[in-house]
C-alpha cells in the first residue's frame, strides 16, 4: 500500500498525547463568540443582510452529508454588529474548525497539524479555539463525531426496510463506499488518522465497529432462513470492511479513483459475506472459554516483553564492572532488554506516556547505551515491533512445516499464532493496539505484515488445497477480519483468552474456500 501523495511525508512520531508540533492544553477562555456577534444586540441594515447570509451558510453546512461541508474552510462571519445569536456564531466557528481539521489532515497528516494552522484556516482567534476545545486531540475527536453522525444519517436514508437483507446490506456498503468516494479527505480522517489521537481515537474506532457489528447481526437475523451469524463472524465482516476502506483511502489519488476502486470490490465483498450465511448447525454463537496452554508453567520468552528474564535477585542487566562476556552477547542482551522495556511500558501506560528515561531505567541501561543502539524512541519502537513480528512468523512457519494437509495447516497456524499472542500479552498489545496509536504511518507496515498471514491461505502444494482460489479480495477480507478480532480482544484486556477464538478464526478462513457446512465439519472432526 503506497501512501498517497499531496504532502503526506511529514507523519513523524508523536511527541506526547497531542502529537508533535501541537500546543499544550489551555484553560477555556471566556465567551468569545460575542466577538463575531452583535455587541449590543441590535443590527444595522448591512448587519441584517450579513446575518441572513450567515444563517443560510450555517444551514447549508449543517445538512452536509459528509460532515465536512465545503471543500475549503468557509469564510468567517462579517465583523461588526450583527443579528446572529451567539450560539449560532459559535456553531459557525466550530464548523469552520471541523473543515480546517479535515483539510490539514488530508494535506500532511494529523501529527503535523498545529493549532496555529487550524485557527488560521478557520479564520478565528486562538482564544476562540480554546473556548471550543481544550487541545488539538479534542478538536479531532469532535470532527470525527460530526463526520460519523452525518454519515449515519446518510446510511439511514439509503436503507429501504421493504428490501430483503442482502439488498439492504448491499445498499449499506455501497452508500458507505460512495461517501468515502465523495470526500476522500474526510474518509482519511475517519479511516486512517484517528489512531494518532491516542487511546481516545482507537476507542472511537472500536465504538464504530461495535455499531456496525450490531447492524450486521440484526440484518442477518431478518434474513430468510434459520439463525444468524456468530458474533466473531460479524466482527470479522466489520474488520474486512475497515481494511478495504483503509487500503483504498490510503492509496487514493483522487475522488474518482477512490470511487472506482471501491466500487470494483463490492461484488466480491458481498459474495464473501454471503458465504457465512446461514451458519451451520453446531457453530457456537460465541467463543467457548479457553485460555492459553502454558508449557512447563512458563509464559513467554519468544517475543519482546519476555525476552530477557530477570535474575533471581529481581534485577535486570548484566553484572557491572569488568567481565569476560563476549561483546556480541552484551550488545544482543542490551537490545533485548530495551525491546522488553518498550513492550511492557507501552502495554502498561500507553505509548504517549513512554519516555526515554523510563525506557532506560526499565531496561537497566544508560541513556548513552540506548543511543548507541537507536537514534530515538520511534526507531526503538519500530525495531521492537519488527523483532516481534519476525519471531511470530518464525513460530507460525515452524508449525506449518510439520503439517501435511491444507486444512491442518490453516488450523495449526491459527492456533500457534493465538497461543503465542496469549502467552505474550505485552507484545500482543503493542502489535494489535499500540502500533496504531504510536505512528500513523506504521499502520501501513502493519497491513504489510498482515499480508504474510494472507499468504498462508494459498498453500497450493498441499494435497487437499482448493484448486480454484477465490478473488484476491477474499484473502484481504479474511486477514482484515481476523486482525479485527485480535484487536478487539486485546483492547478489552482479554489477550489471555485469544485461544478461544481458534475455531471461529479457522471457520472464517475456510468457509470461503469450501463452504460454511464443510468448513465447520472439518473443524468439528479435527
Amino acid at each position: 500500500m503506497g501512501a498517497a501523495g499531496r504532502g503526506r511525508a511529514n507523519r513523524g512520531g508523536r511527541a506526547g498525547a497531542t502529537g508533535a508540533g501541537s500546543e499544550p492544553a489551555r484553560p477555556r477562555a471566556g465567551d468569545t463568540a460575542g466577538r463575531e456577534a452583535t455587541a449590543g444586540g441590535g443590527a444595522t441594515a448591512e448587519g441584517g443582510a450579513d446575518a441572513d447570509a450567515g444563517r443560510r451558510a450555517t444551514a447549508t453546512r449543517a445538512e452536509a452529508p459528509d460532515g465536512a461541508g465545503e471543500r475549503r474552510s468557509g469564510a468567517a462571519l462579517p465583523r461588526g454588529p450583527q443579528a446572529l445569536p451567539r450560539e449560532q456564531v459559535a456553531a459557525h466557528q466550530r464548523e469552520r474548525l471541523y473543515k480546517a481539521m479535515v483539510e490539514c489532515v488530508e494535506e500532511h497528516g494529523y501529527v503535523a497539524t498545529t493549532i496555529s494552522e487550524l485557527v488560521a484556516r478557520a479564520r478565528i482567534s486562538r482564544r476562540s479555539f480554546y473556548e471550543h476545545f481544550h487541545n488539538k486531540d479534542e478538536c479531532l475527536l469532535a470532527t470525527y463525531d460530526t463526520v460519523v453522525e452525518r454519515l449515519r444519517r446518510r446510511l439511514e436514508e439509503a436503507l429501504d426496510p421493504t428490501e430483503n437483507w442482502n439488498e439492504q446490506l448491499e445498499a449499506y456498503i455501497r452508500t458507505l463506499f460512495d461517501a468515502a468516494g465523495d470526500r476522500p479527505d474526510a474518509a482519511r480522517l475517519v479511516c486512517v488518522e484517528m489512531g494518532a489521537a491516542g487511546p481516545a481515537g482507537v476507542q472511537r474506532w472500536a465504538d464504530g465497529a461495535e455499531r456496525l457489528q450490531r447492524y450486521i447481526v440484526a440484518g442477518f437475523a431478518r434474513a430468510e432462513g434459520p439463525g444468524t451469524v456468530p458474533d466473531p463472524v460479524a466482527r470479522a465482516i466489520v474488520g474486512a470492511v475497515r481494511r478495504i476502506l483503509y487500503t483504498r483511502v490510503q492509496r487514493a489519488r483522487s475522488s474518482r479513483s477512490l470511487r472506482a476502486d471501491l466500487a470494483e470490490v463490492v461484488p466480491d465483498l458481498l459474495a464473501w459475506i454471503a458465504c457465512y450465511y446461514p451458519s451451520p448447525e453446531g457453530l457456537p454463537r460465541r467463543p467457548r472459554a479457553r485460555r492459553a496452554r502454558v508449557a512447563g508453567g512458563q509464559l513467554g520468552g519468544r517475543v519482546p516483553g519476555t525476552l530477557s528474564a530477570r535474575a533471581l535477585s529481581g534485577e535486570r542487566g548484566l553484572p557491572r564492572g569488568e567481565h569476560n562476556l563476549p561483546r556480541g552477547f552484551v550488545t544482543h542482551n542490551q537490545r533485548e532488554r530495551i525491546f522488553d522495556a518498550i513492550a511492557n511500558l507501552t502495554a502498561a501506560r500507553g505509548y504517549p506516556a513512554l519516555g526515554l528515561d523510563e525506557i532506560a531505567t526499565e531496561a537497566a541501561v544508560s541513556l548513552q547505551t540506548f543511543y548507541a543502539h537507536f537514534a530515538g524512541k520511534e526507531e526503538a519502537f519500530v525495531a521492537t515491533y519488527e523483532t516481534g513480528h519476525a519471531r511470530a512468523m518464525a513460530v507460525v512457519n515452524q508449525t506449518l512445516a510439520r503439517q501435511t494437509s491444507w486444512i491442518g495447516a490453516v488450523r495449526a497456524g491459527a492456533a500457534a499464532l493465538l497461543e503465542l499472542l496469549a502467552c505474550e500479552p505485552s507484545y500482543a498489545h503493542l502489535a494489535c493496539v499500540d502500533v496504531m496509536i504510536a505512528y500513523p504511518h506504521m499502520a501501513q507496515r502493519v497491513q504489510q505484515a498482515n499480508d504474510f498471514y494472507a499468504g498462508l491461505l494459498d498453500l497450493r502444494t498441499a494435497r487437499d488445497a482448493p484448486s480454484l482460489l477465490p478473488s484476491p479480495v477474499v484473502g484481504e477480507a479474511i486477514v482484515g477480519g481476523v486482525f479485527e478480532l485480535l484487536h478487539d480482544y486485546v483492547l478489552r484486556g482479554q489477550s489471555r483468552r485469544l485461544p478461544e477464538l481458534a475455531d471461529h478464526v479457522v471457520y472464517i478462513a475456510l468457509a470461503p474456500f469450501m463452504g460454511a457446512r464443510a468448513a465447520w465439519r472439518a473443524i468439528a472432526e479435527g
